[in-house]
Parts: C-alpha cells; sequence; structure tokens
C-alpha cells in the first residue's frame, strides 16, 4: 500500500514538472537562428530586427556606429518594448478602426503626389499593404500608451500656480519691439515704395500696394518680436522710435524697409503669460514619470528571453 502511495506520489511530481516544463518551453519558445528575443511567448524575428539595424546603417555615417553592439542593444529594447505595448493593447481591447487608420493615411498622401508616394514606398521596399500595417501598429501603440498614460494626467490650476510661484514669479520677459515691414525681392520696388513714403504716403497702403511677403496683405504687420528673433536687421529696430522708419536695407532674401510700431520693455511675466509653458512643462515630466513606472510594470509581469549569441553575431 505504501509503495503505491510513493509510485503515486513519484508519477505526479514527475507529471507536474513535465507540464511546468511544457508551459515554460510554450512562453519561452525556442531561441532560434530566426528569433532575437521572445516576449510572453511571442517571437522578435531576425529578419525585423535586421531590417530596423539596416535602416540605421543607411541613415548615420560610419563614425556614429561606433558603438555597434550598444545600437543594438538599443534596437531590441525599443522592439520590446513595442511588443510589449501590444500585447497591452490586445489585453484591454484597444484597435484602430478602418476609419482611424484611413484619415491618417489620407493626410500622409495629400503632401505628395501619387507618384511621389508610390515612389517613398519603393524607397523603402514596402507595399502599400505592408506600409498600412505598420502604420496601424504605430498608431495603435500611440494610441494604447495615451490611455495607458496621457488620459490619467489630471493637472489642477493650484499645482500650476504653484509651479509658477516656484519656477516663474521672479522672471521677466525679454524686451520687444513690434514691427512693419514692406519686402520685395529687388531694390527697384522697395526705393519706389521709399520715395512715396518720404513724400507722405502711408506705411500700410504701401506696403498693401509693394510688398511681396505673405504680410504685404495685412499692411506689412510682422508683429512682435524679441531680439535675435528673426532676421538680424530686425535687430537695428531696438534702437529706434515707435512711428520710426528704417531706409531701404539689403538682406540675404531681398530688400526692406521696416517700421517700428511699439516698445514692450521688460516685464515681470504673468501667470496667464507662463501658463502654457507651465502646463507643457508639467505634462510632459508627468507624461515621462508615468510611462517609467508603466513600463517597469510591463517588464517586471513580463517573460522576456533573448538570443544574446545570435544578437552578437549580427554584423
Amino acid at each position: 500500500m505504501l509503495r503505491n502511495k510513493k509510485i503515486l506520489l513519484i508519477s505526479l511530481m514527475v507529471l507536474l514538472a513535465a507540464v511546468s516544463y511544457y508551459f515554460y518551453n510554450k512562453n519561452r519558445l525556442v531561441l532560434n537562428a530566426d528569433t532575437v528575443a521572445v516576449v510572453n511567448g511571442k517571437p522578435i524575428l531576425k529578419v525585423d530586427f535586421e531590417e530596423k539595424l539596416n535602416n540605421i546603417k543607411m541613415n548615420y555615417p560610419p563614425d556614429k556606429m561606433s558603438n555597434f553592439a550598444e545600437i543594438k542593444q538599443t534596437i531590441l529594447r525599443r522592439m520590446i518594448i513595442d511588443e510589449l505595448i501590444l500585447q497591452d493593447a490586445k489585453d484591454k481591447n484597444i484597435k484602430v478602426s478602418d476609419d482611424e487608420l484611413n484619415r491618417y493615411i489620407k493626410n500622409i498622401k495629400q503632401n505628395y503626389t501619387n507618384d511621389e508616394f508610390n515612389q517613398l514606398l519603393t524607397n523603402q521596399f514596402k507595399t502599400f499593404e505592408d506600409w498600412s500595417a505598420e502604420t496601424r501598429r504605430m498608431l495603435l501603440i500611440e494610441k494604447t500608451l495615451s490611455k495607458e498614460i496621457m488620459e490619467k494626467i489630471n493637472i489642477p490650476d493650484k499645482e500650476l500656480k504653484d509651479y509658477y510661484d516656484k519656477f516663474y514669479a521672479n522672471k521677466t520677459s525679454e524686451p520687444r519691439v513690434k514691427l512693419a515691414q514692406i519686402f520685395t525681392a529687388t531694390k527697384e520696388p522697395a526705393d519706389k515704395a521709399l520715395e512715396e513714403l518720404k513724400a507722405g504716403a502711408n506705411f500700410e497702403a504701401l506696403a498693401k500696394k509693394y510688398s511681396e511677403a505673405p504680410e504685404g496683405k495685412k499692411g506689412g504687420l510682422i508683429g512682435y518680436i524679441n531680439k535675435g528673433e528673426g532676421l538680424e536687421i530686425f535687430d537695428r529696430t531696438f534702437d529706434m522710435q515707435p512711428g520710426e522708419t528704417t531706409g531701404v536695407i539689403q538682406s540675404d532674401y531681398g530688400f526692406h524697409i521696416l517700421k517700428v510700431l511699439e516698445h514692450l520693455p521688460s516685464a515681470q511675466v504673468s501667470f496667464e503669460e507662463a501658463k502654457p509653458f507651465i502646463l507643457n512643462e508639467i505634462v510632459r515630466n508627468k507624461e515621462s514619470k508615468y510611462y517609467e513606472e508603466w513600463l517597469g510594470k510591463q517588464f517586471k509581469g513580463s517573460k522576456i528571453f533573448k538570443n544574446t549569441a545570435l544578437i552578437d553575431s549580427i554584423k
């Protein structure tokens, strides 16, 4: 009787070991010559890894590829992360609809002629179907991260105000000048405009008549600029008085007549002025923090195997 119990116990232990080994290998798969890694049972193929690696090689000079082993590890980590995100999307039934995909593709294609777009696919050695599938995958990754991270970010006004008091309250804005201009590609129309201006003509009317810049239709109004922003010739106007105009000034682009409309001196940055920048900074910080936390949980709860020997052998 005791002997039978021992035999039964040993048989159960062998069966449990076999089942455990089966599920372990089922999850692990075989890290063969076609597989650089396995993420929760899903293989990352060598051919896909090499495609990304070759794209890096084609777009970077040899001196940027000196740390090749590190580049390979960076690519593999990115592919593992993408796979973790896609698996999370599947678990939570997050999908990219055909309408979402088609809207995105339409927005992309409107920047190209049909020939240019087809040439783009040819240069990437892709069919439209392959490119569409990759695009859907990319959109799914973005959508999943948005739901997991961005939708959880909530920033009350008090947090914005506290951030302002800590980092912005003592900041001052740079002096600014409000400018208008008459711009022409050649000197002759600029000289005519200056002649009429000296004779008493209205600057705004002359800008509409002569200026070839887009803002000419609005009377030449450029708006407020900081020193060092825009063309170098704009900096000269910071020493001019409101209402004062320059003569014809040549730049690398053509010929300009500038008029100073207003000076805004340096002043303390108000909460309302700083608010968009504060919001952007806080969102960026929280996004990074939440992403690292979420990613850490994904790695901790996953079974990831790397084919180190195969990765090292890829040149």
